[in-house]
């Protein structure tokens, strides 16, 4: 008798076990609950017989949406353990969060947490991972601060530990009086606040292109063209129809976005290899509005000046990647900027774009009057209208443009107090830096450590220096980068506990908010037009599973099985 109990049991938890990982594959996918009756059936009809097993009565087959959510938040509460036990490891932990609304016109705030990981070598590195989202009363100061210690407070998780916030650098944020970085400071002293560099990037080239005129026309005909085609499929067809003729001619257009961060670079590519097609279909179609495009579109200074955006931008694209990898340290910040400044200004000055130099080498090195008296040339097989004034301003508008973003990177990536302190880590750990030149550095790093209760180790921080330096220039292989000497620091705990502090913070220090703007991407993904009425408790669980979730294979089911039959009496297990 109890051998077939046994039996039984091991049945139903084989099938139970079934069904949350088809549970787990619709998370992962995003996929409505009421999917996964559907997906039980097909695999049942493919022949996965333990599906059987899951129906124990005429009413419960565990397959109604209560029954689905419940596995949902089992299979959520063993990746939040999981990550309980991560950040209680690391000990020190940054936070990063911001708010936006969904599809339901809710205001949510999403929140990531940054923790430090050691590897089976015991190789220290950042990690960071979806803390949890919830919704807002207010979009104000008062309410995303509440919000965030009763996140932290649900969890257990101890503000004291807390090293640094990363935000968008919104007013409510950031504000000095009372922005929500100004009231977790006051909780915990020491803690280092930055902005998001990648909406800092965003605003530098913002700044740029909207402070001169032309550059806010030539945005504005981009966005023209891309409306003439996205509402009329008449018109798409056309273009596609011309495409067809000409291969390696067929890039999309796109709409420019401020708040899109690669949208600008994406719009100016499309132009200008679509162009000979763009100005095909303009002529056939000779209605007022595509002449009127045609018209801005066929003249030196409009071609000019997006052939040199589209060499300018490139860079800037490359850096905006970079800037939204995960895990991307603050030494990697400013290595990346001073890179992509040179090079935008290399291209200022010497117009040596690839591009920029394509387009000069079709045209005449001056105007020239044509057959019929105008000053035009021909580029792609049509009719350039030309002048010494245009191709002046071209030349001027550009300049300007490169001129202008260029201050602003300097002026929105120079360093305030936090990132002083973030700059003189980085010098410190930095063993490409002599020795001789981190003086100034130890100083800073010294007084910051001060102010979270390691005072009086400036002599201290200077023998790890020379020790590091010596086990670098000696040829030890194992220090080669600013993450190497950080964790000569880390394993050295015991003999430099004051450099073994510096260096957690240092690693745990978040640079952007990119990781919430994929919360968010990922929220809409989940919680569509359809699914409108989620709870915010299944969001949250759905998120989590789709965004830390390990592979199928790798996630462990028997750990969620047991949470399930735990939570109260089940007629299946009886």
């Amino acid at each position: 008798m109890q051998v077939c109990r046994e039996n039984s049991l091991a049945k139903s938890e084989l099938a139970i076990t079934t069904a949350m990982k088809n549970v787990y594959f619709a998370a992962e996918e995003n996929l409505p609950n009421c999917m996964v009756p559907k997906l039980n059936k097909f695999l049942l009809y493919q022949g996965v017989s333990q599906l059987a097993d899951l129906k124990c009565d005429g009413h419960t087959n565990y397959e109604h949406s209560t029954s689905i959510e419940e596995f949902q938040s089992c299979i959520a509460g063993v990746l939040e353990d999981q990550l309980i036990d991560k950040i209680n490891s690391s000990v020190k932990f940054s936070l990063m969060f911001d708010e936006s609304t969904d599809v339901s016109v809710h205001q949510n705030m999403v929140m990531y947490i940054r923790v430090l990981e050691s590897d089976e070598f015991g190789y220290t590195s950042p990690g960071t991972y979806f803390f949890g989202i919830d919704s807002l009363s207010r979009a104000n100061s008062e309410s995303i601060y509440t919000k965030v210690m009763d996140m932290l407070k649900v969890k257990g998780i101890s503000l004291s530990n807390l090293c640094g916030v990363s935000t968008d650098g919104a007013a409510v944020m950031i504000g000095h009086k009372s922005g929500v970085v100004t009231r977790l400071k006051r909780e915990v002293p020491g803690v280092l606040a930055t902005h998001c560099i990648a909406h800092r990037l965003a605003l530098s080239c913002c700044t740029g292109a909207d402070a001169i005129p032309y550059m806010v026309k030539v945005q504005e005909v981009i966005n023209s063209v891309y409306k003439y085609f996205h509402y009329s499929p008449k018109n798409m067809a056309m273009l596609e129809a011309v495409q067809s003729l000409t291969p390696g001619q067929s890039k999309r257009f796109k709409e420019v976005f401020h708040t899109r961060w690669l949208s600008f670079e994406g719009s100016v590519s499309a132009m200008v290899t679509n162009f000979s097609n763009l100005i095909s279909v303009f002529l056939e179609e000779n209605s007022g509005k595509a002449l009127s495009l045609h018209k801005s579109l066929t003249c030196f200074k409009f071609l000019y000046v997006v052939h040199f955006l589209f060499d300018v931008l490139k860079p800037l694209a490359i850096l905006s990647k970079m800037y939204q990898k995960q895990d991307l340290d603050f030494t990697e910040v400013t290595p990346l900027l001073r890179s992509t400044i040179d090079c935008v200004s290399d291209l200022q000055v010497k117009k040596n774009g690839q591009k920029l130099t394509e387009f000069l080498d079709q045209v005449p090195s001056e105007p020239q009057v044509d057959a019929d008296g105008l000053v035009t040339f021909q580029f792609q097989c049509h009719t350039i209208r030309d002048s010494s004034k245009q191709r002046d301003e071209a030349v001027k508008v550009c300049d300007q443009f490169v001129t202008g973003l260029v201050k602003s990177l300097n002026v929105r990536f120079s360093d305030n107090e936090d990132g002083s302190v973030l700059t003189a880590l980085s010098n410190f750990f930095n063993p490409l830096v002599s020795k001789t030149c981190k003086g100034t550095d130890i100083d800073v790093v010294n007084e910051y450590l001060a102010t979270v209760g390691v005072e009086g180790c400036k002599d201290e921080l200077s023998c790890f220096l020379n020790f590091a330096h010596a086990s670098h220039d000696n040829g030890n292989k194992s220090v080669k980068s600013t993450r190497d000497m950080a964790n000569l620091a880390l394993r050295n705990k015991d003999v430099y506990p004051a450099a073994s502090e510096a260096a957690g913070r240092l690693l745990v220090a978040p640079v952007s908010t990119v990781e919430c703007e994929r919360g968010f991407s990922k929220q809409n993904l989940i919680k569509t037009c359809l699914r409108n009425s989620l709870a915010m408790s299944a969001l949250n669980n759905l998120m989590r599973i789709s965004i830390d979730g390990p592979g199928l294979s790798d996630f462990d089911f028997g750990c969620a099985f047991k949470k399930w039959k735990t939570l109260k009496t089940r007629r299946i297990l009886m």
